[in-house]
């Protein structure tokens, strides 16, 4: 953790141009709920970005391990606000970026294979479904007890199948048929548009990857939101907290740059 406070931090981080905020969907920008259609943003965390994103020299993103266009619809921005969307852990950018990805043939048979081999935890797992992403498949196990929802997911991660990448969430096992992640993204949207330090907010495993990539040392602020373990130099309580934190950002840019 940074021996200076986050407020500091995020001046320091605000004086520079241009820069990247950049931040999660679920846990983030919205609570956690049981069921992920009915997630919903916090107020003033959306129209704070869309306010970040009209102030000079400021880029902004979400980064979500939902599908790009779930988390189009989820936010309700438009491609017209400056808002760069990418869904399903960076594997789906709603621009074009220097991924180096290519959902060819070979990736469809891998995600056939992938989506198998869940299927299979699913029948055996009652209470656990499945969703479907363009790149991807997804195991789901909240509203299980926590014995039933280990079960599956230890059923889930002793799937090995080559070419597929595994990661584990909060209530997820996500087989991803590219290798991309948060972190590699975020490094491909930085280096399009040039900026020189980035803030990132996330709750999840899969946002760590992001934060292995913004060493504080260059100028990057990584914010854990909620519990558990982390890389990241500092941690809010949750999505109210979110906000705070782009508001923080929003008073220290300066305006006249």
């Amino acid at each position: 953790m940074s021996e200076a406070t986050l407020p500091q931090a995020l001046s320091a981080y605000a004086a520079r141009s241009p820069i990247l905020l950049a931040t999660d969907f679920d846990g983030v920008l919205a609570p956690l709920v049981q069921d992920p259609s009915t997630s919903r943003p916090v107020d003033g965390s959306i129209d704070a970005l869309r306010e970040l994103a009209r102030t000079p020299g400021v880029f902004v993103a979400i980064v979500s391990g939902r599908d790009l266009a779930a988390l189009r619809q989820l936010t309700g921005v438009t491609p017209e606000e400056g808002i760069t969307l990418i869904g399903s852990h960076g594997a789906e950018p709603d621009r074009d970026l220097p991924l180096r990805v290519d959902f060819d043939d070979a990736a469809r048979e891998r995600l056939a294979r992938a989506t198998q081999a869940l299927e299979q935890v699913v029948a055996a797992q009652p209470g656990t479904r499945l969703e479907h992403k363009p790149a991807g498949v997804v195991l789901h196990t909240r509203g299980l007890s926590p014995e039933a929802a280990d079960a599956a997911a230890t059923q889930a991660l002793a799937i090995d199948l080559p070419g597929v990448h595994t990661m584990s969430g909060k209530q997820i096992v996500e087989f991803s048929v590219l290798p991309v992640t948060k972190g590699i993204a975020l490094q491909a949207l930085a280096a399009q548009d040039g900026t020189v330090a980035t803030c990132y907010l996330g709750d999840d495993v899969t946002d760590e990857t992001a934060f292995a990539v913004l060493p504080a040392d260059a100028g990057n602020v990584t914010i854990k939101v909620g519990p558990g373990p982390t890389g990241a130099e500092f941690r809010i309580a949750g999505p109210p907290e979110v906000v705070a934190v782009f508001q923080t950002v929003l008073r220290a840019v300066p305006h006249d740059r």
